[in-house]
């Protein structure tokens, strides 16, 4: 009887030993999934916050891409409507003045049909560098289209300011002579409208200042007119 209730004993001791080892085992391998999820749970954030991070990175530069203009990479027409209506909000508030200066380039077909259209995106590339060298930070320059460009002039002290401005960019323009290997003159015909005297909305100064522009062509080109003052800056070279 003895001997039969140690051997239950240890047949007991025994399947009790398996079971704890199979629990153990059990636990282990728990423990090894829970591990690996938790693993792929942190890589697939990991992942998330890329994808997240790189889709704003490219929504930002589409967004940047397309306030651009694809030629020049000066602000379009949209960047500058935006910074325009900014301007002039901050202008009406502080009661000051803002000046738009409309350019066109005069001859540029001429450059075209001489050289080819090679060039003469050549030449408008030069004159966008040019541009914004000559104007501070807080101006944006604006390529309309075409050899149509914009230069708008936030703040100002006086009306005749803007003056000085557009007689500076015609001598920076000048100055350029060559575009894609090819002997190049550039002159441009500028036109002046000034907020609050000229007008008090975008629609109307963008109106007035290319006015004022077609007067400068009319007077020979190489040169710039306030649109209420009337007055003609002289011809430029």
């Amino acid at each position: 009887m003895r001997a039969q209730t140690a051997a239950a004993r240890a047949e007991l001791a025994h399947v009790l030993a398996d079971l704890a080892e199979a629990q153990r085992q059990l636990s282990g391998h728990h423990l090894h999934q829970l591990l690996e999820a938790n693993e792929q749970l942190v890589v697939d954030a990991m992942r998330s916050r890329d994808m997240a991070e790189s889709t704003a990175l490219l929504v930002a530069e589409l967004t940047r891409s397309s306030e651009l203009d694809a030629l020049t990479s000066l602000p379009n027409r949209l960047l500058l409507l935006d910074r325009f209506s900014q301007s002039l909000t901050q202008a009406r508030r502080n009661d000051g003045r803002l000046a738009l200066l409309f350019m066109d380039l005069d001859s540029f077909k001429q450059i075209n049909d001489k050289h080819g259209h090679t060039v003469g995106d050549e030449v408008l590339r030069a004159v966008s560098r040019c541009l914004v060298g000559c104007v501070r930070q807080i101006d944006t320059v604006c390529r309309l289209g075409g050899d149509e460009f914009i230069v708008l002039l936030p703040e100002i002290a006086d009306a005749a300011n803007p003056g000085l401005v557009a007689q500076k960019l015609m001598d920076a323009l000048s100055q350029i002579a060559d575009a894609g290997g090819k002997p190049v003159r550039v002159a441009a015909s500028i036109g002046i409208a000034v907020y609050p005297d000229d007008a008090d909305n975008v629609e109307q100064l963008v109106d007035c200042a290319d006015q004022a522009m077609y007067r400068s062509k009319r007077a020979g080109g190489g040169c710039y007119s306030f649109f209420a003052l009337h007055q003609t800056g002289p011809e430029h070279g």
